[in-house]
């Protein structure tokens, strides 16, 4: 009989925890939509908060200076990516 009722918490406990894993992938995927071409990197990381990794190269993208990346939620795209330019401008979005 115990053994059922830890089995139930350790349940509980990791729905909860893949709940409130979530929640940052969520806000990342709503705040996306309001970036728009040509803000700068400083509005962008004031709207959506530092990214989860900078990267120099974007596969594609031989125009793009700068990439950042952020998670998005469980079962969506790999990650949202938000190009910049040299001036530091966002050229591109990858938010699907």
């Amino acid at each position: 009989m115990k053994i059922r009722y830890i089995v139930l918490i350790l349940v509980i406990l990791g729905v909860g925890w893949f709940q409130y894993d979530q929640f940052q992938p969520k806000r990342n995927h709503d705040n996306a939509k309001q970036v728009r071409l040509s803000m700068t990197s400083e509005e962008v990381i004031q709207l959506m908060g530092q990214p989860d990794k900078k990267s120099i190269l974007f596969p594609g993208r031989v125009d793009a200076d700068t990439t950042y990346q952020y998670r998005a939620p469980f079962a969506s795209s790999d990650g949202i990516y938000i190009s910049f330019d040299k001036q530091g401008q966002v050229i591109h979005i990858a938010n699907e």
